[in-house]
């Protein structure tokens, strides 16, 4: 480090880094983001197969739901006309395709006219020419409501969900980042002995991030749930290895060393410590990459090289950035705010036998309570209460019931089979109605006779598809239940079928991340051991260290139980990772 601080390698090094920076920061406004959480699912999963043969027989078409509060049903005319020529609607269905608009409303069936038609208000039900995840559906959302800008209208379905958690997404990010940074510019001026440490760690820490977000471009794709978390927990994790070598350094000036020989001496002393804190924190997130739900390789990539490029700027950014700004941390010097107190010491041992004990029997209660959590595994926890799109969905609830629709693809079906699914779900509370070409027409008539158009609709090649709304619109246990039950009727009906929309993908999900679990959480543990014990060359040491810190995971997710408040499971992985990883350096540095 002498070498290269008094040669013209100091220059280069910077000047790498500044070229980093901005190449990161302009490529990582190019990076694709992924909404969609069902691409992430096993490629032999059925939901992702069923998708695949969805959009090959029939496309898969996002699906809204346009309420027109105060409005006759002759009027209604007018209304699905306009809808009707917005460019991207591919298709309409209303109550004028079912009755004539100029019938008397006491004349109409009353079950037609209680899908389409309650309390004044008109529903329209709009096929959009994108799928559900497509950021083209925010213009054709706007476009729709540009059109009915002079009347009372909301609007709901899947793809105005996942244009919410994009909204949520991008806000969160921003929302986070205000919290933290502020946070942490409290902390380092609390413990700092100098009023520019700040500007330096956090300058070498947004070069660091601008590094990781910029080289996230040369991935496939990076899920939003990565985007939203990885900034605030880059900051987070990696705050430590500025610090350890900033104040190493310190001391070294104390002691009398000139500015070079100090920055030697630190980067040397804290480089074994540093490095066991990047290692053991990217263990953790590596054993996302196990994960056959591959979010947690989405992840585990993103977070690890976060912490990589936090670790290189740390050791090799960090040392240069001292010494060109050694003249003003001397100049801006003061005591600082958070002092450590001596006098404590003398009671460091007191009460250790009841704390020992209280700690276990916590840990021990923590372990059972955190087992007794309440998790959730689809996109709900990204809807914001307060937005139009929330409050929309609220009002055609409230007037029309849940939409839910979820298409069921089956192979080789007769009318027979086709009635014999529908006959063992319709009696279910869960189930609201099911749209097939048997319960659209007399199941008598042969098919052959069937208009072409409406044949299409439901039948393409092998494949028949209906349509089942569910009457659960939340992710609760009912919405698996539902799920199971229409398994179930598939199994006895079909040969071979396909479920496919929100419900059945968080049930997929489901399946497949609790599986993968345990063997996160395991691999988390053990490679974190590993890591620890050869920084040790021990064993004692790290089997106490990771215990113990394991029993804090489990203490952290216990709080959740006693809130009766349901978790993100993902978010339950990846706390459990970082926490393992991120916090396992206290214990290197106490002993």
């Amino acid at each position: 480090m002498k070498r290269l601080l008094s040669g013209p390698g100091k220059h280069f090094i910077w000047i790498l880094f500044a070229i980093l920076f901005i190449a990161g920061g302009i490529s990582s406004i190019f990076t694709k983001v992924n909404y969609d959480l069902t691409d992430y699912l096993p490629k032999d999963s059925n939901t992702v197969t069923g998708i695949e043969i969805l959009e090959s027989h029939f496309g898969n078409n996002a699906m809204i739901q346009v309420m027109v509060e105060e409005l006759s049903i002759s009027e209604g005319v007018t209304i699905a006309n306009t809808l009707r020529d917005i460019p991207g609607v591919h298709n309409l269905i209303w109550l004028g395709d079912a009755v004539d608009p100029l019938t008397p409303v006491e004349l109409i069936d009353p079950i037609v006219l209680e899908r389409f038609y309650q309390n004044d208000s008109l529903l329209f039900t709009v096929t959009l020419d994108c799928d559900p995840f497509d950021p083209i559906a925010d213009s054709l959302i706007q476009s729709i409501r540009d059109e009915l800008s002079l009347t009372t209208h909301s609007l709901r379905g899947e793809v105005l969900d996942n244009i919410e958690a994009r909204r949520v997404a991008s806000k969160e990010i921003f929302k986070v980042l205000l919290i933290v940074i502020p946070l942490a510019i409290i902390v380092l001026l609390m413990i700092g002995r100098s009023w520019f440490e700040p500007v330096l760690i956090l300058a070498n820490l947004a070069v660091a991030i601008a590094i990781n977000m910029g080289t996230n471009v040369f991935l496939d794709q990076v899920s939003y749930i990565t985007l939203t978390m990885v900034m605030a927990l880059q900051l987070a994790l990696s705050f430590d290895y500025s610090l350890f070598l900033l104040h190493r350094y310190e001391e070294e000036r104390e002691n009398g060393e000139t500015v070079i020989s100090a920055i030697a001496k630190a980067t040397k002393k804290t480089f074994t410590s540093i490095t066991g804190s990047a290692l053991t924190t990217i263990a953790g997130f590596m054993a996302l990459l196990l994960m056959r739900y591959s979010i947690g390789q989405d992840m585990g990539i993103v977070l690890s090289k976060g912490i990589l490029s936090s670790y290189l700027t740390a050791i090799l950014l960090l040392p240069i950035m001292l010494f060109f700004g050694a003249g003003l941390l001397e100049k801006t010097k003061h005591r600082p705010l958070f002092m450590r107190r001596e006098t404590l010491k003398p009671r460091r041992y007191r009460g250790k036998l009841f704390f020992t004990v209280f700690l276990a029997l916590t840990i021990l209660v923590a372990f059972f309570m955190e087992r007794r959590n309440t998790y959730l595994y689809g996109n709900a926890s990204a809807e914001d209460p307060k937005s139009v799109i929330s409050i929309d969905k609220v009002n055609i609830d409230a007037t029309f019931g849940n939409f839910n629709p979820i298409v069921i693809l089956a192979n080789s079906v007769d009318v027979s089979q086709e009635r014999n699914f529908i006959d063992q779900i319709s009696a279910s509370p869960l189930i609201d109605s099911v749209d097939a070409l048997s319960t659209t027409v007399d199941p008598a008539i042969p098919r052959e006779l069937y208009p072409p158009q409406l044949l299409d609709q439901y039948v393409s090649g092998e494949f028949t598809r209906l349509i089942v709304y569910s009457a659960v619109s939340q992710e609760n246990e009912d919405m698996y239940q539902m799920v199971s039950l229409l398994e179930n009727a598939a199994d006895n009906a079909f040969s071979e079928y396909y479920l496919i929309g929100s419900a059945p993908a968080t049930a997929e999900i489901r399946r497949t991340v609790s599986e993968d679990s345990s063997m996160v959480l395991w691999v988390t543990f053990l490679a974190i051991l590993f890591v620890v014990m050869i920084l040790f060359r021990s064993l004692s040491i790290p089997v106490i260290l990771t215990v113990l810190i394991q029993g804090a995971v489990w203490i952290n997710f216990a709080i959740g139980y006693v809130q009766q408040k349901p978790l993100l499971f993902i978010g339950f992985l990846i706390v459990s990772a970082l926490q393992m990883g991120g916090t396992v350096d206290y214990g290197i540095l106490l002993t």
